[in-house]
C-alpha cells in the first residue's frame, strides 16, 4: 500500500475524500537502502527490544511465509527483503520493484504488487515474471489473495474500485465501486471472507468483496497497517503510535504493549505471533499475541 513521505499523507489516496482514520498505510523513511541487512539491537521503554534495523528507504509491507514464524518477508520501493531466522538477519531478493504489498502463498508463488507493479515469483522468490493483467491501473494500493486458492486476487486500484481475478491476475471483474482501503482475505471455516476498512470503519465482505457489513470503527486514528490470523478472529490494526489488538473479529479492541509506530505489520496464521517495521525501519517481534516485545 501506498506510503506518504514523513509528515505527509499520501495524495494518490486523498484523491477520495475520506474520514481522518484513513490515512495512508505508511511513510516513507530518508535512509539508504542497501541489499544485506545486520542484525541491530536497539532498546526502547518498558523493555521493547528492535530484532534489526532494515535501513530501506521506506516502509511498505510485511508477511510470514506460510506458517513458519521465521521465515518473513518486507517489501518496500527498492524491492524485497527476506529473513530466515526470524528477522535477526535479511537478505534482498532479486526483484527491485515497488513492493506496496506482499503476499506469500502455501504452493511456494509470491505476488507483489504497488506503484506500476504487478509481478510473481513461481519458485520462492528466486525467479520473478510480470503478470499480464487488464485491470484499469496498475497502481495498486491493495492486494490479497485466496488462502483456499493462490489464484484467486482481490486488488484495490489508485483509479479506485475492488477487482477480483480467479486467473492468476490475468482478467479482472470489479466488483465494488468504492475503495476498500488494506483488503485481507481469510479463511473462516470452509469459506473465504474478506476484511477491509471503508468510510464507516472495519467491513468484512462473505459474497467475495460484493456486498459489505460494518464491523466496528478502527480504534486508530491515523490507521497505518492492518493484518489478520488465518481465520480472520485475531486482528491487528497499526498506528503512528501504537498497535492495537482484537480478539473477536475487529468488533473490540485493545492495546498490545508495543509502543512507537507500526507502519508494517504481519501475524502468523494463529494469530500468536505478531511482527512490526516502524517509521524508522525497525523490526520487532512478539511471540505473545503482542503483549512483550523482547530481542532474539
Amino acid at each position: 500500500m501506498s506510503k506518504a513521505r514523513r509528515g505527509r499523507p499520501d495524495r494518490d489516496r486523498q484523491r477520495r475524500a475520506v474520514p481522518r482514520w484513513l490515512l495512508p498505510a505508511a511513510i516513507l523513511v530518508a535512509v539508504a537502502a542497501v541489499g544485506l541487512v545486520l542484525f541491530v539491537r536497539r532498546g526502547a521503554p518498558g523493555g521493547q527490544v528492535s530484532w534489526a534495523s532494515l535501513r530501506t528507504q521506506d516502509v511498505h509491507s510485511l508477511a510470514f511465509v506460510g506458517g513458519d514464524p521465521d521465515h518473513v518477508l518486507f517489501g518496500h520501493h527498492g524491492g524485497l527483503l527476506e529473513s530466515r531466522d526470524g528477522g535477526r538477519t535479511w537478505s534482498a531478493l532479486p526483484i527491485r520493484d515497488d513492493a506496496m504489498s506482499v503476499t506469500p502463498a502455501t504452493d511456494g508463488s509470491i505476488v507483489i504488487a504497488g506503484h506500476e507493479v504487478f509481478a510473481a515469483s513461481r519458485d520462492g522468490g528466486a525467479t520473478w515474471s510480470r503478470i499480464p493483467a487488464d485491470l484499469p491501473s496498475l497502481d495498486i494500493h491493495g492486494f490479497t489473495r485466496d488462502p483456499a486458492d493462490p489464484g484467486r486476487m482481490w486488488a484495490y486500484v489508485a483509479t479506485g474500485g475492488l477487482w477480483e481475478s480467479t486467473d492468476f491476475g490475468a482478467h479482472w471483474v470489479e466488483v465494488r465501486a468504492d475503495n476498500v482501503l488494506f483488503p485481507l482475505a481469510v479463511r473462516d471455516g470452509s469459506a473465504t471472507r474478506l476484511l477491509g476498512v471503508d468510510t464507516t470503519g472495519l467491513v468484512t465482505s462473505s459474497d467475495d468483496g460484493r456486498t459489505w457489513a460494518t464491523l466496528g470503527a478502527p480504534p486508530t486514528y491515523p490507521m497505518t497497517s492492518l493484518a489478520a490470523s488465518a481465520d480472520g478472529q485475531t486482528v491487528y490494526a497499526g498506528a503512528p503510535d501504537g498497535l492495537f489488538r482484537s480478539d473477536d473479529g475487529g468488533r473490540t479492541w485493545s492495546p498490545t504493549g508495543y509502543r512507537g509506530s507500526a507502519f508494517a505489520v504481519a501475524t502468523t496464521p494463529d494469530g500468536g505471533t505478531v511482527a512490526v517495521v516502524n517509521r524508522e525501519t525497525e523490526f520487532h517481534r512478539s511471540a505473545d499475541r503482542g503483549s512483550t516485545w523482547p530481542g532474539p
